[in-house]
């Protein structure tokens, strides 16, 4: 999973989106238009073209918009969408849906969390693994379960920025580390 840079501008923008959403009371809503959007531009390259081509007018990019989206998704997010071609913004649009996302998981007290495992947990173990990660962060844990073979044994987890690696293999290493002091 690779995390889009979040620009102080996105992260603007990401909050007028939270304000509609509060507003409305419809954050699952927007939250799957945008990645209905998403969706059209990944399968769309001549429409990611269009829309990152400075020499097309903006008045162009908007009527492109109104004919994609104007019958899949709400007047209110096409409106965010010409928004930001009118602000020469729409190539924010990623680092956007990734901070509205980020606030979406924040207001709803919910986290991802990356685990890594040397092998395939079965249900159980990922089970009582989901159970003490939300017991002990508090709040309600969407795991993205991943294998990684380097690990010896243990787990080790990625929470927004931190990394906790609980692996024999992080524990060798900081035992190497003592050693060499």
């Amino acid at each position: 999973m690779t995390k889009t840079l979040i620009s102080t501008i996105s992260k603007n923008y990401a909050k007028a989106l939270m304000e509609i959403a509060t507003e409305q009371k419809t954050f699952e809503k927007i939250e799957q238009q945008l990645n209905q959007i998403a969706e059209v531009l990944e399968t769309s390259n001549d429409l990611k073209i269009v829309m990152s081509n400075s020499s097309i007018s903006s008045s162009t990019k908007i009527e492109i918009l109104d004919e994609v989206f104007s019958k899949k998704i709400d007047v209110k997010i096409l409106n965010f969408l010409k928004v930001l071609v009118e602000k020469n913004r729409f190539n924010e649009f990623y680092p956007i849906k990734s901070a509205f996302e980020e606030m979406i998981e924040k207001h709803s007290n919910k986290k991802t969390v990356e685990v890594y495992s040397p092998i395939e947990l079965n249900f159980e173990n990922k089970s009582n693994v989901l159970f003490k990660l939300e017991h002990k962060l508090g709040c309600e844990i969407t795991p993205i379960w991943k294998v990684d073979k380097s690990l010896i044994a243990g787990l080790a987890f990625k929470i927004d920025d931190c990394v906790i690696d609980t692996s024999v293999r992080a524990k060798l290493a900081n035992l190497s580390k003592s050693i060499n002091r």
